[in-house]
């Protein structure tokens, strides 16, 4: 009898288990192709376009060019539409679960392989993706 207690509980917990919990759905990026949309501010300039990745030491976007803002060049980044816990400030690295919320939201979340990398390059007549500083 205990046992059938036991398994009746374990058997709850991993039904409730596939529907408790954050879905993705609900955020604005859900609904549309391509990532969410980026705001990003460094002490010289303001750029906004589509998040593309999230690598561990920055970001890259797609604006008039391919470019990547390593964290530390980065003074302010905004997810548009996308609340607080998507913003970046002055001296912010993100890691772990945070790290992976903002991949989560952007075009490529796995990050940019070669043959990606090389066609966004291609559409923006670019050889390699700029450096913001």
């Amino acid at each position: 009898m205990r046992t059938t207690k036991m398994l009746a509980t374990v058997a709850a917990f991993a039904v409730a288990g596939c529907h408790l919990g954050t879905s993705g759905a609900n955020l604005p990026v859900a609904n549309q192709p391509g990532g969410a949309h980026v705001s990003l501010r460094t002490s010289t300039r303001a750029y906004s376009g589509e998040l593309l990745a999230v690598q561990d030491d920055g970001v890259i976007i797609s604006s008039d060019r391919i470019m990547f803002a390593p964290f530390s060049a980065i003074v302010g980044l905004t997810l548009e539409k996308m609340g607080g816990q998507y913003q970046l400030r002055t001296g912010d690295v993100p890691r772990g679960e945070r790290l992976a919320q903002f991949r989560a939201v952007s075009r490529f979340p796995q990050g940019l392989t070669p043959n990606i990398q090389s066609v966004l390059l291609a559409q923006k007549s670019q050889t390699e993706i700029a450096v913001i500083p």
